[in-house]
């Protein structure tokens, strides 16, 4: 049944692959591409060999979360020990039997497996080198104020305003309209009974918008209903935008304040974190190209 429910995904889908980023170069003796003649004793518990091949209790758990992370499906996941067994000598051992007979045959010589070999090594060394040098860097609480308040606009949560709307068709009837408006006249009714707008059904009403969200063709809109010098319960002036003739009343506002450091601690802790690890790894980088001699051939890359 096991064997069955997970050959479609299973079948030489090579884990060890999924996990060169998650191990050490310590660890790098523990896979099955490592070409070593003597193999070197892994550390964790030793639970199956093959020939001189290794297997611990500490790769195959890793094997198995990498396998259920590719599995949507919990109830087809690995979790029973009767289970990893089966992984184990399905996959694990066949792997490793499969490697010694590749070894046997001279398969790792071929240049174009050599090549592949080449690769992951540097990627995984390289990986290793990368953690070494930043993964002990760590984020003060005052890099993280500082950060802040230098990037404080960036923090600010969305302005929202309620906007009642009056469209007409001409000049001279938003003039009319003005006019009762500021005779006392209520704006939701003279929006029900003289726009031309579909929220007439609604007493003109827009609800909470932001600044944009009724797209490209309304910035003229935007820059009024927006205004600084426009208020929760004040009404603008006569706009145009398209064909119509606009007056809006701005009913409340919210938002536009910077969200309080407590709320973006964390994520501003990544982000100065990023920073930090970037600049290192630059560091690195520039040292690195004074000590060894790049060369590209620009003329070759199609």
């Amino acid at each position: 049944m096991y064997a069955r429910k997970r050959k479609i995904v299973a079948v030489f889908i090579f884990m060890g692959l999924l996990v060169l980023s998650s191990l050490g170069c310590e660890k790098l003796e523990k896979l099955p591409f490592a070409a070593k003649k003597n193999i070197v004793q892994p550390q964790g518990t030793v639970i199956a060999k093959v020939d001189n091949l290794p297997i611990t209790l500490e790769q195959l758990d890793q094997e198995v979360q990498n396998y259920n992370q590719l599995i949507d499906n919990p109830a087809a996941q690995i979790s029973t020990r009767k289970q990893k067994l089966a992984y184990l000598n399905e996959e694990l051992i066949r792997r490793h039997l499969f490697y010694l007979e590749a070894k046997a045959g001279g398969l790792d010589q071929r240049p174009k497996v050599q090549e592949i070999l080449r690769s992951l090594e540097i990627n995984v060394l390289a990986n290793q080198l990368m953690q070494d040098e930043i993964g002990n860097l760590t984020v003060t609480s005052s890099e993280v104020e500082d950060f802040y308040n230098i990037y404080k606009d960036q923090y600010q949560q969305a302005e929202e305003r309620k906007i009642r709307e009056i469209a007409v068709d001409s000049e001279q009837e938003a003039k009319d309209v003005l006019i009762e408006l500021l005779k006392g006249t209520d704006f939701a009714t003279l929006a029900s009974a003289r726009s031309r707008a579909e929220s007439a059904s609604k007493e003109g009403d827009l609800g909470f918008i932001k600044k944009g969200q009724r797209g490209a063709d309304f910035a003229a809109f935007d820059e009024v209903a927006f205004s600084r010098s426009l208020n929760a319960n004040q009404i603008s002036n006569i706009f145009k935008v398209k064909e119509r003739y606009y007056i809006i009343k701005v009913e409340a506002i919210r938002g536009g304040q910077a969200r309080p450091l407590s709320e973006v601690w964390d994520e501003i802790n990544k982000s100065v974190l990023f920073l930090k690890q970037q600049q290192k790894l630059q560091e690195i980088t520039s040292r690195l190209l004074k000590k060894n001699k790049v060369v590209i051939y620009e003329d070759k890359i199609k």
